[in-house]
């Protein structure tokens, strides 16, 4: 992808101790987050492996890749600019871009007339993209993510701290990302009896609120709970057959508290105001 097209991408990788993406789940948590922003879905089309979503100006696309993706396809791989300080994502990035398991796509494209200033569209669609983005990331929890145009490749825990202008900015061309050899990954690390040692598959929090009550780092330094988003609250729109049910349920049952409160608030009440008694 080019600059100044009006598109936005991302390429999520998850290790073997990952679990394989749920778009179903990703799905959920976006619709949750674009709706809290008050913003209309056009159209929604969820296939086995392809997510489509259209809330006017932009349309998003979200596809899954079942197998890793081949070497050939991670080449001009930066990572931001480091400075002086020691990068010590970049091996266990490089790794992840060797061992990895699944990837799913992440697109974003500007629909209708574009922003005549290349700068403000460019900051506008990076804006858009990351806010799309974090509810998909925190569904599906990759390892690492390639963001696009510019190929920067950041862990989920970067982008999540990113601001526009991290992703805008170029990356380290000097030191450009490669995965391992195959031979050192043989390599087994420091105190480590095995390479690879995967461990199974957890299970996985159906709900924000459960991931946000699986998260203990918090609590380690003596806050109450840890810092995630607010409890979401339940939402009549999704209760209509409850509600449909509760407006279509019959009085309550002859002896039961409901009714004796009914009955005895329909004799008290005539007696107090004046309204009832011979006519």
């Amino acid at each position: 992808m080019r600059k100044g097209t009006g598109i936005a991408g991302a390429t999520m990788l998850f290790g073997p101790r990952d679990q394989a993406p749920d778009l179903v789940q990703a799905m959920q948590f976006l619709l949750d987050d674009l709706r809290g922003e008050g913003r209309r879905i056009a159209a929604i089309k969820l296939t086995p492996s392809t997510l489509r979503l259209r809330s006017d100006p932009y349309e998003l696309v979200l596809t899954l890749a079942e197998a890793p993706l081949p070497l050939s396809a991670m080449q001009g791989l930066l990572r931001p600019p480091m400075g002086d300080a020691p990068d010590f994502a970049r091996v266990h990035l490089g790794r992840t871009l060797r061992i990895h398991r699944h990837a799913m796509g992440f697109l974003l494209r500007r629909r209708g007339a574009p922003i005549l200033d290349l700068d403000e569209a460019m900051r506008t669609l990076a804006e858009e993209g990351r806010f799309c983005l974090l509810p998909v990331i925190e569904a599906t929890g990759p390892s690492m993510l390639v963001w696009q145009p510019g190929g920067l490749v950041l862990t989920a825990e970067e982008f999540r701290r990113a601001g526009a202008d991290l992703l805008l900015q170029p990356g380290d061309a000097s030191v450009p990302l490669t995965p391992p050899r195959t031979e050192r990954l043989a390599l087994p690390r420091p105190g480590a009896r095995t390479v690879i040692a995967e461990s199974p598959p957890g299970t996985t929090p159906a709900t924000r609120q459960d991931r946000a009550a699986a998260a203990s780092l918090g609590r380690l330094f003596g806050r109450s709970a840890p810092p995630a988003r607010a409890p979401l609250l339940p939402r009549l729109d999704r209760a209509s057959d409850r509600v449909n049910a509760a407006l279509r349920d019959k009085a309550p049952e002859p002896g039961s508290p409901a009714r004796q409160a009914a009955s005895f608030w329909g004799a008290v009440l005539p007696a107090l105001t004046g309204l009832g008694g011979a006519s």
